[in-house]
C-alpha cells in the first residue's frame, strides 16, 4: 500500500511537470540567496506607479519593447521565449538612493531563456554632477535592496548605458560617482564646502568595477562614501572666487561682490582605471537672495525684494527693488515646476526700467512677434518658505521705450540668476 502511495505521487509529480514544461514560456525566478544586513545595501519600499505602461507581445523571434521616449528601451533576442509573452514597462517612482529619473517595473518577473538588453538613455542634465563612465543600471531585490549590475555598456555617441539581464523586476540606472554640491547660491562672501562621494566601496583598485566587472552584482549603499586620495587628481576654479581642495573635499570662498562670470565652475579630474580620467563639474551661483539681471553684458543689476509662487500649474518669480522703485521683473512658466524649457506663449519674461523702458521674451520680425531664442532652466522649487532656483538666457529679447512720440524698438542679450523665497 505505502509503495502504491509513492508511485501515485511520483505519477502527478510527473504530469504536473510535463504541464509546465508544456507552457514554458518562461520559467519562474529562483529565489536568491538569503542576504543580511551585513552584506551591505539599504532596505527601501518598493517604488508606486508612476505614468501609463507600455504593453508589448513579443514571441520566439524576439523583439523590443521601449517607451515613448526611448529613455528606456528592452531588446528581447530569439529564443529568450518559447511563445508570445506579454511584457510591460511601468512607470515607476524611484526609491534608489542613487536613482536618476523614473525607475521601471519590467515584466513578466520570470527568468529569460536568453539574456535581454536592458538600455537607458540619459539626458546632459542628468550628468549635472556626475559622468557618463559613472552611469550605472541597478535593480530591486526581493529584499527591497537595489543592486547594480556589471558588464555596463555606455555609447557616448548614442548617450545610452546598457545591461544584460536574464530576469526582471524594478530598474533604473543611477550614478555611482558624484560632486556635492552639483550646484549651490551661495552669498557673496560666504564659503561653500564641496565634497566628492561614491555610493560604493571605494577603498579598491578599481573606482568603477561595480560597473564595468562582468558578472559582478554590488549593493547601492548609504551613507555616501568620500572617494579616497589616490582617485583625486586635481580640483580647478574657472570664474571668480577662491578654491582650497584637500583630498576628496575643498572650500570655496566667493568673491565679495556679484561677479561679472557668473556661475563659478569647479572641476574635479578623476584617476580612473588604465590612464582614464573623469570630469565632474559643480556650479557656484554667487548673489543675494533676488533676481539678478544682466543686459547687453553690463553689470548686474539685483532685485532683492524678490519672491516666488508655485500653485495650480502657475509658477512665477518676480519682484522690485528693495528702495520699491524700478526695474520691476517678473518670469512666468506653466505646467512643469522644474527643468529647462524655451520661451513661448507658457513661458515669458517681463521686465521694467526707469523710464518706461519694457523688456520682453520676444522679438519682431515685421508685424509678428517670435519668441527670443534662449531657455529658462529651473534648477528647483522648494516648499512654501523654501527656495525658487534658477538661471535664464535670451539672445533676441525686446526692449520698448517711448521717446518723445515715438516707441524706440531696441533687440538685447539678457541673462539672470534668481533665488527667492516660495511663498505659495
Amino acid at each position: 500500500m505505502q509503495q502504491v502511495k509513492y508511485l501515485w505521487k511520483a505519477t502527478l509529480l510527473a504530469i504536473l511537470l510535463a504541464a509546465c514544461q508544456k507552457n514554458n514560456d518562461v520559467v519562474p525566478q529562483p529565489a536568491p540567496d538569503p542576504v543580511t544586513d551585513t552584506t551591505g545595501g539599504i532596505k527601501v519600499p518598493a517604488g508606486v506607479v508612476d505614468g501609463a505602461p507600455v504593453i508589448k507581445t513579443i514571441g520566439p523571434a524576439g523583439g523590443t519593447i521601449a517607451t515613448a521616449d526611448t529613455h528606456i528601451s528592452i531588446d528581447i533576442p530569439a529564443g529568450a521565449v518559447n511563445s508570445a509573452t506579454t511584457f510591460t514597462i511601468q512607470p515607476i517612482t524611484n526609491t534608489n538612493i542613487a536613482g536618476l529619473g523614473k525607475a521601471f517595473r519590467i515584466t513578466p518577473h520570470q527568468v529569460l531563456s536568453k539574456p535581454a538588453t536592458i538600455t537607458f538613455r540619459y539626458r546632459e542634465e542628468e550628468l549635472l554632477r556626475t559622468f557618463p563612465e559613472a552611469l550605472g543600471i541597478a535593480y530591486q531585490d526581493g529584499y527591497g535592496k537595489w543592486k547594480a549590475v556589471g558588464g555596463v555598456t555606455l555609447n557616448k555617441e548614442m548617450k545610452s548605458v546598457s545591461v544584460k539581464t536574464t530576469h526582471f523586476s524594478d530598474w533604473s540606472f543611477f550614478e555611482a560617482v558624484f560632486v556635492e554640491p552639483a550646484e549651490a547660491f551661495v552669498d557673496p562672501g560666504s564659503t561653500t564646502a564641496l565634497s566628492v562621494k561614491s555610493y560604493f566601496d571605494a577603498s579598491g583598485e578599481d573606482l568603477l568595477a561595480p560597473l564595468t566587472k562582468e558578472g559582478v552584482e554590488t549593493y547601492i549603499n548609504s551613507p555616501k562614501n568620500d572617494l579616497p586620495l589616490k582617485y583625486i587628481d586635481k580640483w580647478e576654479l574657472s570664474g571668480a572666487g577662491k578654491l582650497t581642495s584637500d583630498g576628496s573635499h575643498a572650500v570655496y570662498v566667493a568673491p565679495g561682490t556679484i561677479p561679472v562670470t557668473n556661475p563659478a565652475i569647479v572641476s574635479i579630474r578623476l584617476k580612473l582605471k588604465d590612464g582614464a580620467q573623469g570630469l565632474i563639474l559643480a556650479r557656484i551661483y554667487v548673489m543675494p537672495e533676488g533676481i539678478a539681471v544682466k543686459i547687453d553684458g553690463g553689470d548686474w543689476q539685483l532685485i532683492g525684494a524678490a519672491t516666488g509662487s508655485s500653485s495650480n500649474g502657475v509658477n512665477r518669480v518676480g519682484g522690485l527693488p528693495w528702495e520699491g522703485s524700478f526695474p520691476e521683473c517678473n518670469i512666468t512658466w506653466l505646467s512643469a515646476k522644474e527643468g529647462s524649457r524655451g520661451w513661448s506663449a507658457e513661458t515669458y519674461f517681463h521686465m521694467q526700467q526707469e523710464g518706461n523702458q519694457v523688456f520682453l521674451s520676444y522679438y519682431q520680425v515685421g508685424q509678428t512677434s517670435l519668441p527670443s531664442p534662449g531657455y529658462l532652466n529651473v534648477f528647483s522649487v522648494g516648499p512654501v518658505d523654501g527656495y525658487i532656483t534658477g538661471k535664464f538666457h535670451m539672445d533676441r529679447a525686446s526692449s520698448q521705450q517711448p521717446v518723445g512720440d515715438k516707441i524706440v524698438y531696441r533687440e538685447h542679450q539678457i541673462d539672470g540668476v534668481f533665488r527667492v523665497k516660495r511663498l505659495l
